[in-house]
Parts: structure tokens; C-alpha cells; sequence
């Protein structure tokens, strides 16, 4: 367009909607009457632009937002093309393609399947591991004077406070202490003796069990339906204790 004639209202209407739409200061997003009026002249200018109109107009709009104005091959004067926006958004669209691709995907396939496998093992190993014939726990009775006399009787020197029982099984009773040295000690009690047996100490931090052996054939009611020779193990937990049944082999 000469630049001796004046631009047509339609160009200057559509610079000022531009202006409000793209300038330093917008404002056409709270006037929808606006907003409709600049989507209408943007369509018109594309399916009939005057000649010349599209200079001009590119021109007050880079003048309004004080970017460069566009020469005929479509970039701007002096300036640099390159879009860094752009770019970052063909970064991240490349690295998507490349973790949804299909040799991406055959890995994260193989990695979770690794993983369920890793996992399965585990469990099997849980399952297949020693489980306890029954647990005891701890009862809030004080010791008696048997269960004192006994643990003198094994020498072993315990602090009053830290003496306490266990549930019993098969009529033993699972007696916990902590003596003079600071050993946790063990002993299994049988009061129909009355008879002790099992006693164990050890240090802080090592495991504490007790075993008593079954020999139901001299005699021994509470072994009653065990081979002769087998084993019940007393393992300390803490406020339980596990209990695991060893049967002597009918053969032996």
C-alpha cells in the first residue's frame, strides 16, 4: 500500500483489537464484544486480504507489541529466527516419541515383569520358610515364689522388675529374665514337677531360645502324641514367643 494513503477503518479497527489483544498492556480478554469482533476481521483479512493490507497491518501490530516487522519472506528484520520455545517443545516431543516407542516399550514390559518376578520369589521364600506351631504371648502375671525359687536354683541372679511369663503350651510355661550381667535368659517350667528346663542366656542381641526334648514314653504327660526324642524349641520375640515342633523320626 502507498504510504500516502490513509489505511481503511477496517485495518485501523483491526490494529486496534491487535493492540488490545497483543500489546504491552491487553485488555480484549474482558470484552467478549471485542474478542468476537477481532476473531471476525482475522478471518475476513485471511480469505480476502487487500493488497497490501497484510504489510500494513503486520506492521502496526509489531509496532504496538515492539517486535521487528516482518519483511516480505516472512522473518523478522535483524532478528533471529530460532524459537527457543518451540525448540523445547520438539525436545520433549522427541523424547516422548523415543519412551513410547516400541523398543521403549518392550523394556519397561521386561523391567515390570522383572520386578513381579523379583517380588514372587520373594514371597515364595516367605512362604516356604519355618512357621511357627503356635505363638504365646505375654501375660500381665507377676512371677510367684516357684518361678523365683527356680531361677535361683539355675544361679541366675535376675532383677525382680524384669521377670515376666509367657502363655503356656502343652502345660510349659516360658519364663523370660534379664540377670545381674544384663543377659536375657530363658527357662521352660513344668509345674507338675515341679521341674525346669531349657534355661538359656545370652547377650543382648542374639537370638534367645529354649529347646525341652519330648519323651512321652518315661512318662511325660504334657508330651503325650510326640515320638520320643522330639523337640519343642521356645523362640523369644519380645512380647511373644514362637513355638516350633521338631517330631523325632519314627525310624530313629
Amino acid at each position: 500500500m502507498d504510504a500516502s494513503s490513509p489505511p481503511s477503518d477496517a485495518a485501523r479497527e483491526l490494529d486496534e483489537l491487535r493492540k488490545r489483544a497483543y500489546g504491552p498492556h491487553p485488555d480484549i480478554q474482558v470484552d467478549p464484544a471485542a474478542m468476537a469482533r477481532l476473531t471476525e476481521l482475522e478471518a475476513a483479512r485471511t480469505a480476502r486480504p487487500p493488497d497490501g493490507a497484510d504489510a500494513e497491518i503486520g506492521e502496526l501490530a509489531a509496532a504496538a507489541d515492539g517486535a521487528p516487522a516482518a519483511d516480505s519472506a516472512g522473518t523478522a528484520s535483524g532478528a533471529d529466527t530460532s524459537d527457543p520455545v518451540a525448540s523445547g517443545e520438539d525436545s520433549l516431543r522427541s523424547l516422548w516419541q523415543r519412551l513410547t516407542s516400541p523398543r521403549a516399550r518392550r523394556g519397561a514390559l521386561l523391567a515390570g515383569v522383572l520386578a513381579a518376578l523379583i517380588a514372587l520369589a520373594y514371597a515364595a521364600a516367605g512362604l516356604v520358610g519355618p512357621h511357627p506351631d503356635a505363638t504365646v504371648h505375654r501375660i500381665p502375671n507377676e512371677a510367684d515364689g516357684m518361678v523365683v525359687s527356680l531361677l535361683g536354683v539355675l544361679g541366675m541372679d535376675a532383677e525382680p522388675s524384669s521377670i515376666h511369663g509367657y502363655e503356656p503350651y502343652r502345660g510349659l510355661e516360658t519364663w523370660f529374665a534379664v540377670d545381674a550381667q544384663g543377659f536375657q535368659c530363658f527357662m521352660i517350667i513344668e509345674r507338675s514337677g515341679p521341674t525346669v528346663d531349657g534355661a538359656n542366656c545370652v547377650p543382648p542381641g542374639v537370638d534367645l531360645f529354649a529347646d525341652i526334648g519330648a519323651w512321652p514314653l518315661l512318662g511325660d504327660d504334657v508330651m503325650r502324641g510326640l515320638p520320643d526324642g522330639s523337640i519343642i524349641r521356645f523362640h523369644y520375640r519380645g512380647d511373644s514367643v514362637d513355638v516350633f515342633v521338631y517330631p523325632a523320626s519314627e525310624a530313629d
